[in-house]
């Protein structure tokens, strides 16, 4: 049994289209888990008139994406049937897939087991256009790198050159999670990381634990990247950028991205300074360069 958490609030149109694709999937051993934190557009009256199948939770408003999501993962455990294989696919409402997405993810867990399964991610509006297929993880000095730079960010080249990617970490946005994970290593830490970075420290210590870090190429979720929070790679203003250190729906969260380097980098505090120092540089040479005349 695969069960779906999806976490939500006030998108109901991208909720709506999310949960079309899920319910025309090939394989159909799973169950949507809809966490809706409050919406007041009527995203619970779609469901419930267009998916009833769907379960849906209703938070308050203060959940956010981290413990919204443990609320899935933990009705997940209460209810499963131990008698079979069972798995969390933490997915992000603003996505689609193809039909046969959920089986795909299987089949990379056959072929690597025991693992976690993510998903490549493509543009929605330029579908050869690759936004994810892994990532290097530098735990010194922060020279991380998105490994979508080795293809060119051209998803036909990756299928060209491999089948899978290992990865030193995972997003939510499609990661197959086997049940005995979190008996192993918890749920997503909802206290240091709210909303952001969360996947990413939870995928980190499940790699820790012995899990490899899967990125199946035929496992294509299709993002919409308009839709997502403050991304400071994106054409943002410099007031926006000093803005996203303390915005909650920002991924350059100083406090979050501190908890993440004490939490998991060797050099702790100099990759923190190094890490801040990157977004930093990032942003004014993509300026500069906007800057620059024709």
């Amino acid at each position: 049994m695969i069960s779906v958490v999806i976490p939500v609030h006030n998108r109901k149109a991208f909720t709506e289209q999310c949960l079309a694709c899920l319910s025309a999937q090939t394989y159909r051993n799973f169950q949507a888990i809809v966490v809706d934190d409050g919406s007041s557009d009527g995203t619970a009256e779609m469901i419930q008139e267009k998916f009833p199948e769907t379960i849906v939770l209703t938070g308050d408003g203060s959940l956010w994406w981290t413990e919204a999501t443990n609320w899935g993962i933990r009705y997940a455990l209460q209810h499963q049937d131990r008698s079979e294989a069972n798995f969390v696919l933490t997915l992000n409402d603003d996505t689609k897939m193809e039909p046969d997405y959920l089986q795909s993810l299987l089949n990379a867990y056959d072929r690597f087991q025991p693992c976690l399964v993510g998903s490549v991610s493509v543009n929605s509006d330029e579908p050869n256009k690759l936004e994810f297929c892994g990532t290097v993880c530098e735990l010194y000095l922060a020279g991380g790198r998105h490994m979508a730079e080795d293809y060119n960010f051209d998803y036909q080249e990756l299928v060209r050159r491999t089948d899978h990617v290992v990865s030193d970490s995972l997003p939510g946005r499609g990661t197959l999670i086997p049940m005995e994970v979190f008996e192993k290593i918890g749920l997503f830490d909802s206290k240091k990381y709210i909303h952001y970075m969360s996947d990413i420290d939870f995928s980190v210590r499940a790699k820790k634990a012995g899990y490899p870090l899967i990125v199946d190429v035929k496992s294509v979720v299709q993002e919409f990247v308009s839709a997502s929070g403050i991304q400071v790679e994106r054409m943002i203003t410099t007031k926006q950028f000093i803005e996203s250190f303390t915005s909650i729906k920002s991924p350059t969260n100083l406090k979050v991205r501190y908890n993440f380097a004490i939490d998991h980098s060797k050099t702790k505090l100099v990759y923190f300074c190094f890490d801040v120092g990157r977004i930093c540089a990032g942003f004014f040479l993509r300026k500069m360069r906007l800057m620059k005349p024709l």
